[in-house]
């Protein structure tokens, strides 16, 4: 049964080492001042390697038995578009991007896989990379796309039969830079659970836990809530506090204190005038202060939580400007130039209602798409029905929209499920909506309207056209999902359907 031999979160350096929960297997060694812990809103935060910096693991124990998994998320940017790129180094052999006639390639031994029309890598996008030891003395290289979804072969295969104790992960040139974060590696994972393996550790590691903290002698806090000690989601949501602690130190503002957090996109949105972005910025308009060494406090302004991966904890990361802190004669900490920077997680606690679907979905008529030679574009029509024991209020906050894997299906020079039309039931006409402001947002109710129980609205998606059929993707009936947000006493869901490709016939 496969087991978590190691796990380096890779978020936080103290003394230059990093966190090591293994000391008495794995020695650690970092090398060049260039290596440093930073934060991104698509990954939280990681190990930044510039120049020539490097970090080894060397374990007292192969690491390259039969069954071993090696997993870590990686994101780089190369000065040079003509040299390579190493990634990580098992032993003397070096993972890496190259060059391979004018494209991006991961490298590995003598073997490379380039950019192709189902597999690419690009600069300053996040993937993650499996490297898995078979019991034939194979190496195979698995990898996901910028959307974390697992390729569905291996990418490289190569065999290998040298034994290896070390990891090294940087030493490149001048100028680039590499970003590794969760490095996880398992032990006796068999070929069947290999992908599975992999698809748990993307989704256990994209929800950040790192707990970092750069001086252990102040805090911060975030709370909507005197009843929980969270960050609570309602459907009336609360204002939301902030409050910096300095404990037993004295603190001097100054006249641009400021404070910035920083947090997973999509966990917060903005609005009333508020350009939406991944960096959410506090003024610190501060409450009761009577002088200046209280506590600082803050509203977060402008600012609701939608929580679109359904994170159950969330990783903030606090810049704060313009302060000094002073614990005695000989410990005076200034920010007027480089910010005081902790991480800390807060749980999360959904409140906004019962977590059930209230829709009955299905194809409304037809439910296939033509794929043969010189098919043209079509509609297909849902039926949404309210299933729930009571009238449901859509506001305009309200919303529909189209997602699913297969939308490989469909030919990519389409709008696809862009055009989207919400309809009365019985007499089609049209109910109004907003204009969504992406391909992939959601369609708003315009105003207030009123799904009463067992009544039903149609939504038109038009512009569709079917791929001709391969082996990659045949006739056949494909899953797709409709999703719902901000329905008064409903959580956001989604609810499956089913569109067709093949022969067309029609059924209600």
């Amino acid at each position: 049964m496969a087991k978590l031999l190691y796990y380096f979160p890779l978020d936080n350096l103290v003394n230059k080492e990093i966190t090591n929960n293994y000391k008495t297997q794995v020695q650690t060694s970092v090398e060049n001042n260039t290596i440093e812990v930073d934060f991104d809103q698509h990954k939280g935060s990681f190990l930044n390697f510039r120049d020539k910096s490097t970090l080894e693991l060397t374990f007292k124990k192969t690491i390259s038995r039969a069954g071993t998994l090696i997993n870590f998320f990686f994101n780089y940017d190369k000065k040079n578009n003509n040299d390579s790129i190493s990634l990580i180094a098992i032993g003397n052999e070096i993972l890496s991007v190259i060059k391979s006639n004018n494209r991006n390639a991961i490298a590995f031994k003598n073997s490379f896989k380039v950019n192709d029309a189902d597999f690419k890598i690009k600069e300053n996008t996040w993937f993650n990379c499996s490297v898995y030891f078979d019991e034939f003395d194979n190496l195979d290289i698995f990898m996901t796309d910028k959307n974390f979804l697992l390729n569905n072969k291996v990418l490289i295969s190569v065999n290998n039969s040298v034994d290896h104790q070390n990891i090294m992960i940087g030493n490149n040139n001048e100028g680039d830079k590499l970003r590794i974060a969760d490095l996880s590696i398992y032990s006796d994972v068999t070929k069947d659970e290999a992908e599975n393996i992999i698809n748990k550790s993307i989704e256990k590691h994209l929800t950040l836990l790192s707990k970092s903290t750069l001086i252990d002698t102040v805090n911060f806090n975030l709370n909507n809530s005197t009843e929980y000690e969270k960050i609570v989601i309602e459907n009336e949501q609360q204002p939301l506090f902030f409050e910096f602690f300095h404990k037993d130190m004295t603190l001097d503002k100054y006249e641009n204190c400021v404070a910035k957090l920083k947090v997973k996109k999509g966990f917060f949105e903005y609005y009333k005038n508020i350009e939406e972005s991944d960096d959410l910025l506090i003024p610190l308009n501060l409450i009761n202060q009577q002088n200046n060494n209280s506590n600082l406090k803050g509203i977060v302004e402008g600012v609701s939580i939608v929580n679109r991966l359904e994170q159950e904890r969330i990783l903030v990361q606090l810049e704060i400007y313009n302060i000094s802190l002073t614990k005695d004669e000989f410990s005076t900490t200034f920010t007027k130039s480089q910010p005081l920077i902790i991480d800390k997680v807060f749980e999360v606690i959904d409140l906004r209602g019962g977590n059930v679907c209230p829709f009955e979905v299905f194809i409304w008529g037809n439910d296939t798409l033509y794929n043969g030679a010189g098919n043209s574009t079509q509609t297909v029509t849902l039926l949404i029905n309210n299933t729930s024991d009571e009238d449901l209020k859509l506001s305009d906050k309200s919303g529909f929209r189209i997602t699913g894997n297969f939308l490989t299906i469909l030919q990519s020079d389409i709008q696809q499920t862009n055009n989207l039309q919400l309809k009365q039931y019985i007499s089609s006409t049209d109910i109004p909506t907003k204009t969504k402001s992406s391909e992939n947002d959601f369609l708003y109710f315009q105003k207030e309207y009123v799904l009463k129980k067992g009544e039903s609205v149609f939504l038109e998606i038009s512009g569709l056209k079917a791929k001709q059929p391969t082996s990659v993707n045949p006739s056949g009936s494909y899953p797709f999902y409709l999703e719902y947000k901000n329905i008064s006493g409903y959580r956001n869901g989604k609810a499956k359907f089913y569109i067709k490709t093949g022969k067309i016939f029609y059924s209600l």
